[in-house]
Order: C-alpha cells, then structure tokens, then sequence
C-alpha cells in the first residue's frame, strides 16, 4: 500500500444500525476508504474487488453465514489475505472467542462497542 492510500476497510453486516455506527466511528477516528455489504455473498464480492486491509464481519449473515467468509477469505486464491479480520458478535464468550481465532479471526469486536473498541481493532498507520 503506498504511503498516502487510505486504509481500506469492508464492513460485512446486515443490520444497518451497526453498519451506520461503525461508519460514524471510522469517522470520526480518521480517513479510511470504507465499503460496506449486507450480506454474505455480497461480502465475499467485495472481498475480491475491493481488497481490504481491514475486514469487519458479522457472524449471523443473510446468504452466506460470518464463517462461509472466513472460509472464503482462506480458500479463494482472488482474494488477498486482510492485514486484520475482525468478527463482529453481540454475544462474546471464551469458547465462541477461541474457536473464531483458530478459524482465521484476528479480533472480536462486540455488538454494543465503544469508540475506544473500534479504535482497538484498527490497523496501525
């Protein structure tokens, strides 16, 4: 990524109130090159055209569920690898936690966040 591009950042959610605070998140916390999908399938399209940096998704997804994009992001040679993907979930617990991170998750960022929780699962710049 040369120096002045804006860090790329997909947002994989069909509730729109979440897609709409983590876009007024990113924000406010700096200039980023943000898509958003509501949908699994849509997803893993943007996952190809638009390459992310930063991919933020949900689990519980129309089409094609949070962990069929995981698979996708591990299997599909036209996708490049994210530097960070995140799973969005309103229910963290240790056992969903530790079984997300072996299947390719690099964060958890829950439903209810904070700005400071987004700010914690940003890429550095």
């Amino acid at each position: 990524m040369n120096e002045l591009a804006k860090p790329r950042i997909l947002v994989i959610d069909d509730d729109e109130s979440i897609r709409y605070a983590v876009d007024a998140g990113l924000d406010f916390l700096g200039d980023y090159d943000v898509h958003f999908s509501e949908d699994g399938l849509k997803g893993i399209e943007s996952m190809i055209s638009f390459s992310p940096d930063l991919v933020l998704i949900d689990l519980v997804l129309p089409s094609a569920s949070g962990i069929d994009v995981l698979e996708a992001i591990r299997n599909n040679r036209e996708i490049k690898r994210p530097k960070l993907v995140v799973l969005m979930t309103g229910h963290p617990n240790p056992v969903k936690v530790k079984l997300m991170t072996d299947i390719g998750i690099d964060k958890i960022l829950p439903k209810l966040f904070t700005l400071d929780d987004l700010e914690r699962v940003l890429p550095d710049t």
